[in-house]
């Protein structure tokens, strides 16, 4: 059994007024406990407390609550597996409790310790009751279904305050019903009543804006884009107009920018089998990440990965980086010489992968705001640039995360899935820059001109109809 995992514990009580002696069983209507003799109980007959629970959680806790006179029991806690050499020896000694006092202090189980952490954790945390939910509206205004949420375990996030996956939802806008892909989640308003809350998918976080009275610098942006995760505490505005310490994410499925308050984390001391120094979680707490760190799971698997805290699950997670994997295969199918040269002449990049800044592209500057465009990932248009032949044209500019380079285009790329590009440049460019030939003005010997694509005056009109072979 792992060391870390809590072993199995039975309960032996005691009845202070009759003096009686016994190991639990059950427990009575009235909240009482079913006891066995300790001397001749069976383990396979006695309550068990598995992993993970705590004895005084799941019986003490409800004794409490039902038994009219609590203080009539005493409770003493023993693992499991030593219940049958431990088990007697402390009913021997609960014969005589107060002369034994010392050697019982162990095992026992203090009831108002009990009733005050019960106190304390009903009033930090309460999940939201499903029942108390009007699923046939969520049904008639969002096209949601309870029994989909819980086949799918959604529900199940949803009711402790986080988010479902995406989901097909059904709302009626401007009288029509629409069906569009959504996360899910609950919340309470100032009446109590529970809300559905959707999380419609946005083509883009919009970092321009001031979130919450923090306005992004460049280097927040690049790391938001780079990691999803902001990499360090801010002060954002609370509703009551006080600052609160937070950590900020992005919602990695719809763009949408998340915030959690430093106080709502708790970060644990191992993750599966692998143990966090207390400065790896200092480190953590901070928001920054914990690089090529090894992590051993439960169940065997052992992998190095980045760690750290997201906004978004609430949690310390696995950073993902889904194009450094892309480049790991491009890499990986490449002679190792050609890897070491490529990995030495890649200066566009840092060491960690994140985007170098650049102040131009040939004679065109960057302004500030470009700048902080091209670190976090976005599409730079330079409205003044020049071709190979030094005519005015428009080109568009942004990193390639698979090419790992900055690609320049007569086509904004940000605009190619979903709205046909402008034709301003792309003849121009075409003819100017790569030597390709237009058929409309194929015999033309200046170079064309921004946004050309056939004859311009009369002279290039003559030109374009004269023939290029001998006149016969």
């Amino acid at each position: 059994m792992d060391q870390n995992q809590e072993k199995e514990k039975v309960l032996i009580a005691r009845n202070n007024e009759t003096g009686q002696i016994g190991a639990v069983t059950g427990q009575n209507p009235d909240g009482t406990p079913q006891m066995a003799d300790v001397k001749s109980a069976k383990l396979s007959d006695l309550v068990k407390f598995t992993k993970g629970q705590n004895p005084v959680e799941a019986f003490v806790s409800n004794f409490l609550r039902q038994a009219k006179n609590p203080s009539v029991f005493g409770f003493f806690s023993v693992n499991a597996d030593d219940f049958g050499t431990v088990g007697q020896g402390l009913g021997a000694l609960l014969e005589s409790p107060e002369k034994n006092k010392e050697m019982l202090a162990p095992f026992k189980v203090e009831a108002s310790e009990v009733s005050q952490s019960q106190s304390q954790s009903q009033h930090k945390y309460q999940a939201i009751d499903g029942n108390s939910i009007d699923w046939a509206a969520f049904k008639e205004n969002w096209g949601v279904d309870r029994e989909q949420l819980e086949k799918s375990g959604d529900l199940d996030k949803m009711l402790n305050y986080g988010k479902s996956g995406l989901v097909k939802i059904q709302p009626t806008l401007a009288g029509e019903k629409m069906e569009l892909d959504a996360r899910l989640s609950l919340r309470k308003d100032t009446n109590g009543m529970v809300k559905l809350v959707p999380h419609f998918i946005h083509l883009e976080p919009n970092l321009e804006k001031e979130y919450r009275g923090h306005q992004f610098t460049a280097e927040d942006k690049a790391q938001l884009l780079n990691t999803g995760n902001l990499g360090r505490i801010v002060e954002l505005n609370g509703k009551d107009g006080k600052k609160i310490p937070s950590y900020v994410s992005l919602d990695r499925l719809t763009n949408e920018i998340v915030s959690l308050p430093v106080d709502k984390l708790h970060i644990r001391g191992n993750i599966g089998k692998t143990v966090l120094t207390k400065e790896e979680i200092e480190t953590l707490k901070s928001g920054l990440p914990l690089i090529n760190k090894e992590v051993s799971l439960r169940e065997g698997k052992t992998f190095t990965t980045t760690l750290q805290v997201n906004a978004d699950s609430r949690c310390v997670e696995f950073v993902p980086k889904a194009w450094q994997k892309h480049n790991m295969v491009e890499k990986q199918q490449q002679p190792q010489g050609q890897r070491q040269q490529s990995s030495q002449q890649n200066s566009w990049t840092d060491a960690e992968g994140n985007i170098r800044p650049i102040g131009k592209w040939k004679e065109n500057r960057f302004t500030e705001q470009q700048k902080a465009d091209y670190v976090a990932g976005k599409t730079v248009v330079l409205e003044n640039a020049v071709d190979a032949k030094g005519q005015p044209c428009t080109l568009y500019l942004k990193f390639d995360p698979a090419k790992q380079r900055p690609i320049a285009s007569t086509k904004n790329p940000d605009l190619a899935q979903t709205v046909a590009p402008s034709n301003e440049s792309a003849t121009q460019m075409a003819v100017n820059n790569d030597g390709r030939t237009n058929e409309a003005t194929k015999n033309v010997k200046e170079p064309l001109q921004q946004g050309q694509t056939a004859p311009k005056n009369d002279s290039q009109q003559k030109q374009q109809r004269k023939p290029k072979g001998p006149i016969v």
